[in-house]
């Protein structure tokens, strides 16, 4: 990431070379005016040093006015790259269920660009400019040089000890506070259940006591690094008192001018202000400094997997010995979900998986729609893995119903499209895809048609209404490939018969088509049909096939015909 803003970096350090050098320029006024307007008395030398400090301090603005803006233009167009991209990995993550605790989240964003835009950065790159004006008041004297070098070690240290003193406090509250920001997006996701249970009081004060916690780390943190900014303020100016006196001293014995008494006390409050200001700004620095890892990754991060573009499938899915265990943090062996699972499906076949809940039918599904990577074997559309399709690519050839169906907020039509603005799709292709999934009707009956909007997640619908808009938005484009999870749970009668004239269509068009479900309705129109016990093909074949062998199975027999007859439909 560092290449990335380096040019800004560079462009901010040579404006804050040409803006320390000009803040000189009042030092140097002091000096002539002291040393050589009041003894010579001379107007003319007052009015050009007056020229000269009036364009001085111009070029000063305009300096540090670019120099801002650059860190600001910087602080933006990283954040907005960096935003897209923790969204993104949130959404992968969250999709995936491969939680990456080293990528960044939008706080630790947040922090790198309030840091690039405020002044703990110009602070940092003027930091260096400290021994230029130490070396400044060696000239002028030793003495006066020697003061302002004890009195930067002094505040040095103060900025190191604040640095040790809040450094765990920070790193400790911003990961309780991305904890409690996770439990709050979970509260306010399951808010039905939570007011229809009466939990409403039992998990806000569960939230606002875990709140309370964060935000008493957060003030301890607040309260060390104002202590200690507060204490750096009085230092300086009490060394300035002593530095006043030490001129003046020096004055009095005839060891300097009055010019240079001054001038050495501005100076020092130049030189010193770079380190009170990174005092005041060490919170954002500890901030931006513990996430900066987290940052690097983000920023090298890349949703998805990068792949050659490959020609449009025709819809050949090919399941290869497929085995899947889930892990998590605490049992990295996992539990296993799926093993030795393996069929072919050809263009325009419908597979109907069934089995008791538990058996491993969701999990297929996902793995099937690339959504989670198995730990071995593969899955193939039209030959290829399909972990090397682009995820925006295979998008276009997959319509894909989840269990819990989630609609975004917004119109029926854009959430059909897959796209908030609807305008900028194609309405013919909007309608077609409701056509094709049998709810054209249903959707000009609502309120403003394909207009209508169904508020957060489809508040405004029936799970009928949300199972059918979503069945439409899979079916939206050119799918080749369609994946529906329980597709009729919330559907009647009507419904049923919609839904199997739809998927007859799509066998008709040559679309492949997996299935889901508890109910028979389904089962009449399938060409496959899987029952799945624990993770395993218990039976796989033809409907007809199927049937025959539940009806063996039900009547006493051999181990041996029973086992061998179980062989027999599963290879066929």
């Amino acid at each position: 990431m560092f290449q990335a803003i380096r040019r800004h970096l560079l462009f901010a350090t040579l404006f804050g070379i040409a803006s320390n050098l000009l803040v000189l320029a009042p030092t140097l006024y002091l000096l002539q005016v002291y040393d050589r307007v009041l003894p010579s008395r001379s107007l003319e030398t007052l009015a050009m040093l007056m020229i000269f400090m009036a364009i001085s301090l111009f070029m000063m603005f305009a300096v540090d006015v670019v120099r801002n803006r650059v860190l600001a233009d910087l602080g933006r167009q990283l954040a907005d790259r960096l935003d897209r991209l923790a969204l993104a990995a949130r959404v992968e993550t969250l999709a995936r269920r491969t939680p990456r605790p080293d990528l960044a989240t939008s706080q630790d964003v947040a922090a790198l660009r309030s840091f690039l835009s405020g002044a703990g950065v110009t602070a940092l790159l003027d930091m260096p400019w400290l021994v230029v004006y130490l070396a400044l008041m060696f000239l002028f004297h030793w003495s006066l040089g020697l003061i302002a070098v004890v009195s930067a070690i002094i505040l040095v240290c103060l900025t190191l000890l604040n640095d040790r003193l809040t450094r765990g406090g920070v790193r400790s509250y911003m990961a309780r506070q991305r904890e409690t920001e996770q439990i709050a997006t979970q509260i306010a996701r399951n808010a039905e259940i939570v007011t229809v249970l009466g939990m409403n009081g039992t998990v806000i004060d569960a939230w606002a006591a875990r709140r309370s916690l964060d935000l008493d780390a957060q003030e301890q943190v607040t309260d060390t690094s104002m202590l200690n900014r507060n204490v750096g303020k009085t230092l300086r100016q009490a060394i300035q008192v002593v530095m006043m006196a030490a001129g003046a001293w020096l004055v009095i014995n005839q060891y300097a001018t009055g010019g240079v008494m001054l001038a050495t006390t501005i100076l020092l409050g130049k030189a010193l202000a770079p380190v009170e200001q990174m005092l005041g700004s060490w919170k954002q620095l500890t901030e931006v400094r513990q996430g900066w890892d987290r940052l690097n990754a983000l920023y090298r991060w890349t949703a998805g997997r990068s792949a050659i573009a490959l020609p449009g499938p025709e819809g050949r899915l090919t399941v290869e010995a497929l085995t899947f265990s889930s892990r998590n943090v605490n049992d990295q062996r996992g539990r296993l979900l799926l093993k030795g699972i393996q069929f072919a499906l050809s263009p325009g076949q419908l597979l109907v998986i069934v089995g008791a809940s538990a058996s491993g039918k969701s999990t297929l599904l996902r793995l099937l729609a690339g959504l989670w990577e198995p730990q071995s074997g593969t899955v193939r559309l039209d030959g290829a893995d399909i972990a090397q399709w682009p995820r925006d690519t295979l998008g276009r050839y997959l319509g894909y119903v989840p269990q819990d169906v989630e609609l975004f907020s917004g119109s029926v039509a854009g959430n059909i499209a897959r796209d908030p603005n609807p305008a900028s799709n194609d309405a013919q292709a909007i309608v077609l895809a409701a056509q094709r999934a049998g709810v054209h009707e249903m959707i000009l009956k609502l309120p403003n048609g394909y207009e209508t909007d169904i508020g957060d997640s489809g508040e405004t619908l029936s799970g009928g209404q949300r199972q059918a808009i979503a069945l439409a938005r899979a079916l939206y484009g050119d799918p080749r490939l369609v994946l529906l999870d329980e597709p009729n749970a919330n559907l009647d009668a009507d419904g049923e018969r919609q839904l199997n004239t739809a998927l007859l269509q799509l066998k008709r068009d040559g679309v492949t088509v997996v299935v889901v479900t508890h109910r028979q309705a389904v089962l009449s129109i399938a060409d496959r049909v899987m029952m799945m016990r624990s993770g395993q093909i218990e039976c796989f074949g033809t409907r007809e096939q199927v049937e025959a062998w539940a009806r063996s199975k039900a009547r006493p027999a051999g181990p041996a015909s029973g086992n061998d007859h179980r062989r027999e439909i599963v290879a066929s």
